[in-house]
């Protein structure tokens, strides 16, 4: 394979967002629907600059997996930008077989309580990230916010609350499982 001297990647910012490095690589994107402040500290070789409207990412004579690693921090930074425009809404079902359960959310602790799973009398917990506002809308749990990865980890946490241990996961399926992922009203993945 042929080697690369010089790789450098842009990354075009839209008027009505602001972001700001701060830091070495913390970058800050700010917009209508939040604020959101990522640590990239983990990208060491990787030159981060802003100018104008655009984010450059750049390095000299990367291997593979550099290349691939400021492909997925543009990605990031890429959704962080299209999520303070338009908020990202995770939509989880709470799936029960005999025993009713619901979910109530304690916004001062920022926890989620799984109220009467299989039968059991105390609640299972489950944290979420300050960034993300649940609901509970009947048998869905919304998770709102600007940020992907903060809706999957409370829609993964609330998942791992529910696991079942000691028993036949063919027979007891019960659980909060995450089914759809939307970007304002438009459907960016579903199961059916």
């Amino acid at each position: 394979m042929v080697k690369i001297a010089f790789f450098q990647e842009t990354l075009e910012i839209p008027e009505n967002v602001k972001v700001t490095l701060e830091g070495d690589h913390h970058i800050r994107v700010k917009g209508q629907n939040g604020d959101i402040t990522k640590n990239f500290s983990h990208i060491r070789g990787i030159n981060v600059s802003i100018k104008g409207n655009k984010i450059f990412f750049t390095t000299n004579f990367p291997k593979s997996a550099t290349l691939a690693l400021i492909k997925t921090v543009v990605s990031i930074i890429n959704n962080l930008i299209i999520g303070v425009q338009t908020n990202y809404k995770y939509i989880s079902k709470i799936c029960y077989s005999h025993f009713p359960c619901n979910c109530e959310v304690k916004s001062d602790k920022r926890e989620i309580h799984v109220i009467n799973f299989l039968g059991e009398r105390a609640p299972r917990k489950a944290k979420y990230p300050e960034n993300v506002n649940v609901e509970v809308n009947g048998d869905d749990v919304l998770f709102i916010g600007p940020d992907k990865e903060s809706l999957g980890q409370a829609a993964a946490n609330v998942k791992r609350a529910c696991r079942i241990r000691k028993k036949d996961p063919r027979v007891f399926q019960d659980g909060v499982y995450l089914y759809k992922k939307l970007l304002g009203d438009e459907i960016i993945w579903e199961i059916t």
